[in-house]
């Protein structure tokens, strides 16, 4: 009887627990997790796009021809690269905040949302 009764005590001292850490969880370990995979996807996708490569070779010509229209137009065409790459950086890094901003809205619209229900339902 003992047995079963340490049981149902740690049973529930597990499930009050559970539910008073996970806020904590969510808005500290949550979110640093959830914070650290965006900056991976914003990087590897910096990365996998090459900015600083097409910054680094701005003024290098394109196809090694080395005349002065040549150098005209490989200039303009790796800033029109450069351009559209970084707002594609830039459009993510948005989303990611965005994502962000959603992650720390969800609990306590989840929780308000609930209330609102449980309320209506003795109104």
């Amino acid at each position: 009887m003992q047995i079963f009764l340490l049981g149902l005590r740690y049973f529930f001292i597990d499930l009050i627990g559970g539910v008073v850490r996970f806020p904590f969880w969510w808005y500290t370990h949550g979110l640093v997790f959830v914070a650290r995979g965006g900056w991976g996807w914003i990087s590897g996708y910096a990365k996998s796009l090459a900015l600083n490569v097409w910054v680094k070779n701005l003024f290098v010509p394109m196809y090694g021809m080395y005349d002065w229209q040549s150098r005209i137009i490989s200039f303009f065409m790796r800033v029109a690269q450069i351009i559209g790459r970084a707002i594609g950086v830039f459009i993510l890094i948005i989303l990611v905040v965005l994502f962000l901003a959603l992650y720390v809205a969800i609990l306590p619209v989840t929780v308000i949302t609930f209330i609102y229900q449980f309320l209506a339902l003795y109104v």
